[in-house]
């Protein structure tokens, strides 16, 4: 959070940044692209900034609001004292702990609009838990050098055309190797992010692991925009 927005995104983009302040690079080992989050403190809207994969980053405005339940039950973690509230989104129920002590209405992801800081967060699927376990001054001059290097260019797109995206890339999952071509030239090798390397003659296997990964990470916090696979 700034003076300026609140902004969910990879811890990782972080560090990065606070390397390039000091060595004037971006990333290091083990940092990769993820998708991330933007909301103005003047505005409700969220900007989505979502990376499914292949060589872009689309932007989706959306407003996000939650229906709070605030309940009775009290309990007490790491001296704040916090209070119970439960809410629907995104297909899935949800369970918050918030304090007053911190009177900011926030939480991670996109959850907000309680009395106070939402210090714990899960479903009732258990699939996704948040907790704060630290907090930490940003500097005033603090810059997302990591994150402001794909905003300008990130294309708009609505909900529809990311999902037909993604089924595009579940149906050629390296269509965006050798810049666009859906085959590797003779001779060549495929290198994936994960370092493997793959000939021509091991691209069909490969392409049906690709796909059984696709699957087995579509189970995002807003279950109801889960891609329907085939």
């Amino acid at each position: 959070m700034t003076k300026e927005d609140i902004a969910y995104y990879n811890r990782l983009n972080y560090i990065s940044d606070s390397t390039f302040v000091v060595t004037g690079q971006h990333g290091f080992k083990g940092n990769r692209l993820t998708s991330f989050l933007i909301k103005k403190n003047n505005s409700n809207i969220y900007q989505n900034y979502e990376y499914i994969g292949d060589v872009n980053f689309y932007k989706i405005s959306e407003e996000a609001k939650q229906q709070w339940n605030i309940t009775d039950s009290i309990k007490v973690s790491n001296n704040f004292r916090l209070q119970k509230a439960t809410t629907q989104f995104g297909g899935r129920n949800w369970i918050a702990w918030f304090t007053k002590d911190i009177p900011m209405p926030y939480g991670p992801y996109k959850f907000n609009g309680l009395p106070g800081l939402i210090m714990e967060l899960y479903d009732t699927r258990k699939d996704y838990y948040f907790n704060v376990i630290k907090s930490e001054k940003i500097p005033d001059d603090y810059k997302r050098h990591s994150l402001n290097n794909y905003i300008p260019r990130a294309i708009p797109v609505t909900q529809k055309d990311l999902n037909r995206l993604r089924l595009d890339l579940y149906s050629n999952p390296f269509k965006y190797a050798f810049n666009g071509a859906l085959t590797i030239p003779e001779g060549k090798k495929l290198l994936l992010d994960d370092g493997t390397v793959l000939s021509k003659e091991q691209l069909k296997p490969a392409e049906a692991n690709e796909r059984k990964k696709l699957k087995s990470f579509n189970n995002p916090i807003e279950l109801d925009k889960a891609v329907k696979y085939p």
